[in-house]
């Protein structure tokens, strides 16, 4: 049993740091991805992309870069390609990067581009791997939502030499890995799959996810500062 009691705690320490920074390019694309939850304590900064992309990876003369980012998989990816250098120097000064993208453009560095898995949906299963991010998380609560399987994750990357791989499938293909080797700094990314919002509003184990995370990237935050 994870005991959740002192998650405020990283919480605070995150948003003490400025908290996560979700690009958006959906008009206020976070509503879908119950980054407003109240069990997340209000850590998201919603910020247009088309108008705040640079301020947000490099800073400005109001304020420093922040230093995490979370990419949903819903934005403009275009957009993404033609600031891939902003990024790059984003995470050669040590920042955290959350991506939840179908990535189809090559923005991400060390990223493979995302494939569309041959397993027919019905045969296709998600599991964890040993991971501090997927403690508590049954693979049946991701694979399945209301019995059906397809919602978290249709597709895979082949992960980045080196990287940690949090989620794969029953082929053995990496739908969820951390990067820390092709920057400076840590590239977390998923197939196409919402860690924060997914089963958060059912009774499942896939809601422990999000909490995960944020405990783990507190910690992260606490090694680079």
């Amino acid at each position: 049993m994870i005991d959740y009691i002192n998650i405020s705690s990283s919480i605070d320490f995150i948003k003490y740091h400025g908290g996560i920074c979700v690009l958006d390019t959906q008009q206020d694309s976070s509503m879908d991805f119950g980054l407003k939850d109240s069990i997340y304590q209000n850590v998201f900064v919603n910020v247009d992309a088309y108008e705040g992309l640079e301020s947000a990876f490099l800073g400005d003369s109001l304020k420093e870069a922040f230093r995490i980012i979370l990419i949903p998989s819903g934005i403009d990816q275009v957009l993404l390609y033609h600031h891939k250098e902003v990024i790059a120097k984003f995470l050669d000064k040590g920042g955290i990067l959350l991506s939840f993208g179908q990535n189809y453009k090559e923005w991400l560095p060390g990223n493979s581009l995302y494939q569309v898995s041959q397993t027919p949906l019905k045969n296709r299963k998600i599991l964890t791997c040993k991971h501090p991010i997927t403690m508590g998380v049954r693979d049946y609560d991701i694979t399945y939502r209301r019995g059906v399987c397809g919602f978290f994750s249709r597709g895979y990357f082949n992960p980045p030499k080196n990287a940690e791989i949090f989620l794969k499938d029953n082929a053995d293909c990496c739908v969820g890995y951390i990067d820390r080797d092709s920057t400076n700094g840590v590239i977390l990314s998923t197939a196409g799959a919402d860690l924060f919002g997914y089963g958060l509003f059912e009774q499942s184990t896939a809601k422990r996810l999000g909490l995960n995370l944020l405990i783990y990237l507190a910690e992260i935050v606490k090694e680079r500062c």
